[in-house]
């Protein structure tokens, strides 16, 4: 009797969860005159699972948490890197703001290259540790050119050649 409960409990959960069906992220980055401006689009209860699975307590993605918890700040660099060589560290990407809405979270970063980059190297792997489906797309503009890349769990990491 307490397996049929359970069967029933775990198909009448996808009937009442709220979650989206996509675990996807979107990414603009823009190369101008060195800088690089950023927008990446994600869902917000991601981030809420994300937290749970590091800190295993439940909290609501607000401003205030987004400030006080440098957890946020560490995964993102964790997870999200623009280098100019394949080897390097990271550019330091600076969080310029974070906006939240009922069901997005969207984060606008920006840096400078100090060095005339031939190419930048960017490592996506955001969120991919907590869905195995994650998507990260990134649309990359260069030279009023744009360029679709797809990273998810087999693929991490990409090269863009400045030409």
């Amino acid at each position: 009797m307490k397996s049929i409960r359970l069967i029933l409990l775990l198909v009448m959960i996808p009937a009442f969860s709220v979650a989206h069906p996509l675990h996807l992220s979107i990414t603009n980055i823009t190369y101008e005159n060195g800088k690089l401006s950023i927008s990446m689009k994600t869902f917000r209860d991601d981030w809420k699972t994300a937290y749970f699975h590091y800190n295993n307590r439940v909290v609501e993605i607000t401003d205030k948490m987004l400030d006080d918890d440098s957890w946020f700040k560490n995964y993102l660099d964790e997870r999200f890197r623009i280098s100019l060589t394949e080897s390097s560290k990271g550019l330091s990407l600076a969080v310029d703001t974070v906006m939240l809405d009922e069901n997005a979270m969207t984060i606008e970063m920006h840096t400078a290259t100090r060095v005339k980059a031939n190419s930048l190297y960017i490592y996506n792997v955001l969120l991919t540790d907590i869905y195995p489906d994650q998507t990260n797309l990134v649309i990359f503009g260069f030279n009023n050119r744009e360029t679709g890349i797809k990273f998810d769990i087999s693929k991490r990491d990409a090269e863009v050649i400045l030409r």
